[in-house]
């Protein structure tokens, strides 16, 4: 049985990936598309599984294929670091740094944090991956990812293979549209004041039940999110109050033109920094993680 991966196969397939189709794919790789729909098959039956869905015109990923996907930009990756390595004769350049965010660290924190590390490291690449901490653990672990910041820390059946350093606390506030503010007047609490909520999986989310639990009850829930930027939105139309981290509740409220509600729901959330131990590291990885540790104090 043949156990060997052919990279040519998995080139084909990454480039048909990157553009959603076979023919920009063949273009791009300068081979006629019928070659390259063939390599893709052989790659398939040799993984014994589909990698594509065919929607029209267009090939989606399947669930395997998004896997396969995140691994070859990783191997690919490499082999790019690999060359600037052995052609420097000394290992350590900025390469690429792969980024996974949790949903609920605030975007505004992150994109200081990115633009004061390519300010720091000339060609650094990062790429971001965002989702729920119970998925970027697993492919921190897997080596897929350099660096995770989460509002929590790994699970501890991991904790032996994914360090974790907290690097902050983040304090919760309220902030509406401004003719919602001032029919929040001085209130004491949210009960039935209209609310857009994080998603009920979030650790934030946990936070503000237990909070209204103690305050007397909840307010009127009108929508729930895991982007924090689209319910920014929505609360910049005047349909509920947003929770906002305090780091960046002064950008998003001009960004947004939100107004501060007068109450504080004493909530604190952790900001943590995982790493994974790793053969080699490099001055991306390095500088990246040295900046996160400071992410609070990046103006």
């Amino acid at each position: 049985m043949n156990t060997q991966l052919n990279y040519h196969h998995l080139r084909y397939f990454y480039a048909v990936a990157l553009r959603g189709g076979v023919t920009g794919a063949a273009e791009a790789l300068r081979v006629s598309a019928p070659t390259l729909s063939a390599q893709v098959r052989e790659l398939e039956a040799f993984l014994g599984t589909e990698l594509f869905h065919r929607q029209g015109r267009r090939m989606v990923l399947s669930e395997t294929g998004r896997v396969l996907l995140r691994y070859a930009e990783r191997i690919f990756s490499l082999g790019d670091e690999l060359i600037e390595v052995v052609q420097r004769g000394k290992p350590g350049g900025p390469a690429a740094v792969f980024l996974g965010l949790a949903d609920a660290v605030p975007k505004l924190l992150a994109s200081r944090l990115l633009e004061r590390a390519c300010a720091e490291v000339a060609g650094l690449r990062v790429t971001v991956r965002e989702g729920q901490p119970g998925e970027l653990f697993p492919a921190l672990a897997a080596h897929q990812l350099d660096i995770v910041i989460a509002n929590e820390p790994p699970p501890a059946s991991m904790k032996n293979v994914l360090p974790g350093v907290r690097i902050g606390r983040l304090g919760v506030r309220f902030a509406a549209a401004p003719a919602l503010a001032r029919k929040f007047g001085r209130r004491k609490s949210m009960v039935g004041f209209p609310f857009l909520s994080p998603a009920r999986e979030s650790v934030l989310r946990r936070e503000l039940e237990q909070w209204w639990s103690a305050s007397g009850g909840a307010p009127d829930i009108k929508a729930e999110f895991d982007d924090s930027a689209a319910m920014f939105e929505l609360a910049s139309g005047g349909l509920g109050a947003a929770p906002v981290h305090e780091p960046v509740l002064r950008d998003v409220c001009k960004r947004y033109g939100l107004t501060v509600l007068p109450i504080r729901p004493g909530i604190e959330d952790d900001l943590f920094l995982v790493t994974a131990e790793r053969q080699y590291s490099h001055a991306g990885v390095e500088v990246l993680a040295k900046l996160a540790k400071g992410i609070l104090n990046i103006a």
